[in-house]
């Protein structure tokens, strides 16, 4: 049996992860999943519907991939749900990626769940008839199991983004557009937002140095809107796929058709063409102290990504 091919996107929230995904998601022989991460607890826990509108029980897709690994049956959500918070915070990401592939996994509840994601992986390629599933949740965690799992071919996307406009992003209250979801998206402050910034990127580059080259991108999110069209095409030939026709309309814009993500950004549930372009309202909207503090914590992986310590105020 041939393994399911996965493409994962790691880093921090507020990246561009969703849309990066959706458009992957319209290539053909792709599937982008969303944040599989979180099909237990906002999905069938929560209730929160599929980026096609319906519930993720009842959806085409999803309701097949659910019955064919057990759900309602042999796996609860719940438990699920607790060997994540158990075994998969991002302070487990040193631990996994010191485990070799092929070893015993301990404790039971990582071998559990490992065993379990191993089939669903296999289960959405299957139903989807994807060649390569994507998978957005940015959890460094997750990405580092993804290597241990006999049944998946993992290859790895991170993406970056200037952490003063990350930060300004999480400051903002965001609307859901799901009723079944809280009102607004969680925020963070700068000083939260710094930090988690820092650490889900170094978590990134120590997976990079495990995998290698071959198997690993590192994306700036001012690239992919720069040249959106270029930067997808290097996900697609990382991944052995140098040939597929990209979903876009010109250069700058690209058409997204309904997907069944289970989880993310509520852009997710835009369709139809959709044009490209960078968010910079940070520049001049940011307040001073907060931008200064994102710098005091970021500011060697921000000169190492290429992003300059001082920025101008204007938009551009």
């Amino acid at each position: 049996m041939s393994r399911a091919r996965v493409l994962y996107i790691l880093g921090w929230g507020r990246s561009g992860s969703t849309v990066l995904g959706n458009i992957l998601g319209e290539i053909d022989g792709f599937f982008s999943a969303g944040e599989l991460h979180y099909l237990w607890e906002r999905s069938l826990v929560e209730g929160r519907a599929c980026g096609c509108g319906r519930d993720v029980r009842t959806c085409e897709v999803w309701s097949e991939v659910l019955a064919r690994i057990g759900v309602g049956t042999s796996v609860d959500a719940d438990v699920v749900v607790a060997w994540l918070r158990e075994v998969l915070r991002i302070r487990a990401t040193p631990r996994l990626l010191r485990r070799r592939p092929g070893a015993t996994l301990e404790p039971p509840a990582l071998a559990s769940y490992a065993a379990l994601a191993d089939r669903l992986y296999a289960a959405v390629a299957e139903v989807a008839g994807a060649r390569v599933v994507v998978d957005s949740s940015k959890i460094p965690a997750d990405a580092a199991l993804l290597r241990l799992l006999p049944g998946v071919d993992a290859s790895y996307v991170q993406l970056v983004r200037d952490p003063r406009a990350v930060a300004y992003s999480w400051s903002r209250a965001k609307e859901q557009r799901d009723p079944r979801a809280p009102a607004t998206m969680r925020t963070h402050g700068p000083l939260d937002s710094g930090v988690n910034w820092s650490m889900w990127n170094l978590a990134a580059e120590a997976l990079a140095r495990e995998v290698g080259p071959d198997r690993f991108l590192r994306v700036r999110y001012e690239d992919l809107i720069e040249d959106p069209q270029g930067t997808v095409r290097r996900i697609v030939t990382m991944v052995g796929e140098p040939d597929a026709e990209l979903p876009f309309v010109d250069d700058r814009t690209v058409r997204l058709g309904a997907n069944h993500t289970v989880s993310g950004n509520p852009d997710r549930f835009t369709t139809g063409p959709v044009p490209l372009r960078s968010d910079d309202r940070w520049r001049g909207a940011q307040r001073r102290l907060d931008r200064w503090e994102t710098v005091a914590l970021t500011a060697p992986l921000m000169l190492r990504y290429g992003y300059p310590l001082r920025a101008s105020s204007a938009s551009r």
